[in-house]
């Protein structure tokens, strides 16, 4: 998996986002992709395999 930080922190919010069906607010979409944009790409790449 060769994505870029950018793609990585795109596809796990996507994936949270399908589980969830839906984000709660703007406030809330905002703070989890802050959230996402803090972890190094090793924690992202984990947070996928475990959304499989």
């Amino acid at each position: 998996m060769n994505m870029t930080h950018k793609e990585l922190v795109d596809q796990v919010s996507a994936n949270l986002f399908k589980k969830s069906g839906k984000i709660e607010s703007q406030k809330s979409w905002l703070a989890m992709r802050n959230y996402l944009e803090q972890l190094d790409s090793e924690q992202l790449k984990l947070l996928l395999k475990e959304a499989d």
